[in-house]
């Protein structure tokens, strides 16, 4: 199976078009990259998969093809803009509300949304994404106003240009860790459109004189990352060097046109229980770096997503 058909398999039951291949071929990241081990230099074999680079440390197991084609699928979603399905670009933002308690002792984040130039008079679905878990549906119709705001119902005339609707938007609240996103896909129930958002209530982000290094859990516990390089120099190579349990691993990511690069990695150490990832990349005039602790034992959040 390709990976347009395993993409295909992110949408809904009812009847949809499947999304096509040219969102695979329009995405302006850059996933390549020479990968080699610190003390060595470069070696002549490169750690990539399709058009995902990857490091990891010596002695971990190959990754499966299965897995990286997972990975690859996590950064497609994140970067989709303009496709044959959704020519105008649009992609889901997400507006901070408040807090609220779980239940549990803790609290989440509520979102309002917006699809800015999502065609009203249209009712839309919603899958959701999260880290660990398979992908699912929301169970409501969704509509939106001449602002692109997430209604449960559609608009009222005095909600048509309003950026807020309180008691009749449609609402989101993810439980996620620290570092972990929440994928999100609305789609028209005609199978016309497609519009894909990623969110991360509690983002692993460092920046240092305007370059900016992101880390993302791609796997539960964090036995797989993404690394993300943003507002670097254009067309520039970036070294990024990841250290976890007295062993370091380096690699050099290509950036864009916009300065930006993504590469997964692979924590975990032969023989370590648990540890800590530090993740660095240097520019010209910066360097960033963030840690990520990561226990493969352990257990990992909530077994099916809220809204």
């Amino acid at each position: 199976m390709d990976i347009a058909e395993t993409i295909s398999m992110f949408l809904p039951i009812r009847p949809i078009a499947c999304l096509s291949l040219s969102v695979l071929l329009a995405s302006p990241i850059t996933f390549y990259g020479q990968i080699f081990k610190k003390s060595e230099g470069p070696s002549h074999s490169t750690k990539q998969w399709d058009k995902l680079a990857y490091a990891s440390f010596e002695g971990q197991p190959a990754p499966s093809k299965m897995l990286l084609g997972k990975l690859e699928r996590e950064v497609l979603w994140d970067a989709v803009r303009a496709n044959a399905d959704n020519s105008t670009g649009i992609q889901l933002r997400f507006q901070k509300l408040d807090d609220k308690a779980t239940g549990k002792g803790d609290a989440a984040s509520r979102y309002r949304v917006f699809a800015a130039g999502a065609p009203e008079d249209t009712v839309f679905g919603l899958r959701i994404w999260q880290v660990g878990k398979e992908i699912l549906p929301d169970p409501h119709d969704i509509y939106v106003n001449g602002q692109g705001l997430l209604l449960t119902h559609k608009p009222k005339p005095e909600q048509e240009m309003s950026f807020s609707a309180p008691g009749d938007e449609f609402e989101v609240m993810p439980v996620a860790g620290n570092a972990e996103p929440v994928r999100y896909l609305l789609f028209s129930l005609d199978g016309r459109l497609q519009m894909f958002g990623t969110l991360v209530p509690h983002p692993l982000v460092s920046e240092d004189e305007g370059c900016m290094l992101e880390v993302r859990v791609a796997e539960a516990d964090a036995t797989a990352v993404l690394i993300i390089t943003d507002r670097f120099p254009a067309k520039a190579k970036v070294p990024v060097v990841l250290e976890s349990g007295g062993k370091s691993t380096s690699a050099v990511l290509a950036t864009d046109s916009d300065g930006h690069a993504v590469m997964a990695g692979f924590p975990y150490v032969p023989g370590q229980a648990q540890g800590t990832l530090k993740a660095s990349a240097e520019g010209p005039h910066c360097l960033p770096s963030v840690e990520l602790p990561w226990r493969p034992s352990s257990s990992s959040g909530e077994k099916a997503p809220l809204r």
